[in-house]
């Protein structure tokens, strides 16, 4: 007879700032298109940071396995 048992892992914590939401900027009225391309790089930033706070998590769940 086989006797499976279930095993909790302990929750994982994840710091605040890595999970909470990032605001991201809005386009104006009336974008013009140098506005786009302001626009393009503070998106572009607002990007950078998820990937950022994405490689935090990875790493934290690496430590725990």
């Amino acid at each position: 007879m086989v006797e499976y048992r279930t095993i909790s892992q302990p929750r994982l914590n994840l710091p605040a700032e890595l999970t909470s939401p990032i605001e991201a900027p809005e386009p104006k009225p009336g974008l013009l298109y140098g506005d786009s391309v302001e626009l393009n790089a503070l998106l572009y930033g607002v990007v950078k940071q998820c990937n950022i706070d994405r490689a935090g998590i990875r790493k934290i769940e690496a430590g725990q396995k």
